[in-house]
């Protein structure tokens, strides 16, 4: 009967378990790349989105502190930005601090510089900025 040969199978053999195995490997190879793509991409996200926060906050501090040119440590000792564990830099991420990071507003115009927007000669704006290792400025 069909309960005798219930009743006398035991355990799995090697070769079920094999296939499991491999099942679950087949898995595993297509989620993991999958998987590191999707919070790289998240990363980038987020990074465009502080990149869009500094910018608006830049808008801000030009506005009440009257003043168009100032360093992002300006603007996080004033407390119009935290950028705590965030990497800033020019050529790679985190090859700059925030007072090297120049900003100059002009109405909704923000842009970014190196050094000192007001020095002689009259430097130019940035056009590659990383914050992070996300480039969210390029040429």
């Amino acid at each position: 009967s069909m309960f005798k040969l219930l009743k006398n199978k035991k355990g799995v053999t090697l070769v079920e378990l094999l296939a499991v195995v491999v099942i679950l490997g087949i898995i595993a190879a297509i989620a993991v790349p999958t998987i590191g793509g999707l919070i790289a991409r998240q990363q980038a996200n987020a990074d465009r989105a502080t990149f869009t926060s500094i910018e608006q906050a830049a808008i801000t501090y030009a506005t009440a502190e009257q003043d168009s040119e100032f360093t992002l440590e300006e603007m996080q000792t004033k407390g119009y930005i935290d950028l705590k564990g965030v990497e800033v830099g020019f050529t790679k991420a985190n090859d700059a601090t925030y007072a090297d990071v120049w900003v100059k507003v002009s109405g909704s115009s923000v842009q970014i510089f190196s050094t000192d927007p007001s020095s002689s000669p009259t430097p130019t704006a940035e056009t590659t900025f990383y914050i992070n290792e996300t480039k969210v400025l390029a040429p």
